[in-house]
């Protein structure tokens, strides 16, 4: 049957959802081809800045991922010890996979270089990590801990073949999980600022609060100290003394931590027009990624356009 017998065929309802499907479709890969050809040329053209010397404002930055000191970041569902994460858990349905549970790791890491080292927050990033797993059970949460890893540097056609070789169909659960680990090269693109006093203050401010919330859980140990009347009750002067109190030791755990002071930061810009990009490929890997992208979506533009235009011409000539 040619596809002009088939259009007569089709309902009203069929033909305007089909329209609008490619309508939608075509301007989707025209959206987007634009944006990854952007992406692309913006790596192209932004050097490469060292941290030491970085001005203020938007920046690129090449260097080594780590972790910060205290309680490390953990990806969910592996256990690994990672700079950043990002999981999905998806469960088996009659025709395609549902997602059930999903998390990206907000944790702050560091970005180092052989000139120093600044803050990375990754909230809002556009994220390549290192590698991915992944695999598959019948549980919600994997008993398999310990997945094969993929590089991202796979080709489509090798992914494939990995999945093909699973027991897909007896699995209820797809467990999906990407990691950037300590020591991995990082490339960076966003908005660096250096810390000044009045973030160090902010951290005084942020910290005496922490104390003093600790403080008022342990109501005895509260009591003992600044219960200067020894009337069972905080009052408004003996709650200054305490608040004096974690002022001053608030200072001095600071002070004990100024040589390891972090005094920059890179983060999403406040303009959308300016993505935040982080990602464990080289900068010209990233590029010929994205100008794939950019082909593929600029080759959706036409097929898309191109069959909605076919069918308002079929519509107009019937």
């Amino acid at each position: 049957m040619s596809l002009n017998t088939q259009f007569i065929h089709f309902s009203v309802f069929e033909f305007w959802a089909l329209l609008l499907f490619c309508t939608v479709a075509a301007l989707g890969g025209f959206y987007y081809a634009f944006r990854w050809l952007g992406r692309a040329r913006l790596i192209e053209d932004a050097p490469t800045a060292k941290i030491r010397s970085a001005h203020q404002g938007y920046v690129e930055l090449s260097g080594n991922a780590r972790p910060m000191a205290g309680e490390p970041i953990l990806a969910p569902l592996t256990g690994s010890a990672c700079c950043w994460y990002r999981y999905r858990i998806e469960k088996s349905g009659d025709k395609n996979w549902r997602t059930v549970e999903s998390e990206t790791s907000d944790g702050l890491f560091l970005l180092e270089d052989e000139t120093g080292h600044c803050l990375v927050d990754p909230e809002g990033a556009e994220v390549t990590p290192s590698d991915r797993s992944v695999w598959y059970g019948n549980t919600r949460y994997p008993l398999d801990r310990s997945p094969g890893r993929q590089r991202v540097q796979r080709t489509p056609l090798l992914k494939l073949l990995g999945v093909l070789n699973r027991q897909i169909g007896f699995s209820r659960y797809r467990y999906t999980e990407e990691r950037i680990y300590p020591g991995d090269r990082l490339y960076a693109i966003g908005q660096f600022k250096s810390l000044d006093e009045l973030d160090h203050r902010q951290s005084r401010a942020d910290l005496t609060r922490s104390l003093l919330r600790e403080w008022k859980r342990d109501r005895a140990t509260l009591l003992g100290r600044f219960d200067l009347n020894g009337d069972g009750q905080i009052d408004h002067r003996e709650w200054e003394t305490a608040r004096k109190a974690a002022q001053a030791q608030a200072r001095l755990e600071l002070a004990e931590q100024q040589s390891n002071l972090i005094e920059n930061r890179l983060s999403a810009p406040d303009s959308s027009r300016q993505p935040f990009l982080l990602s464990t490929l080289e900068d010209f890997e990233l590029v010929r990624r994205y100008r794939l992208k950019a082909f593929g979506a600029i080759a959706l533009f036409f097929i898309a356009g191109g069959a909605a235009v076919w069918l308002l011409g079929q519509a107009f000539s019937h």
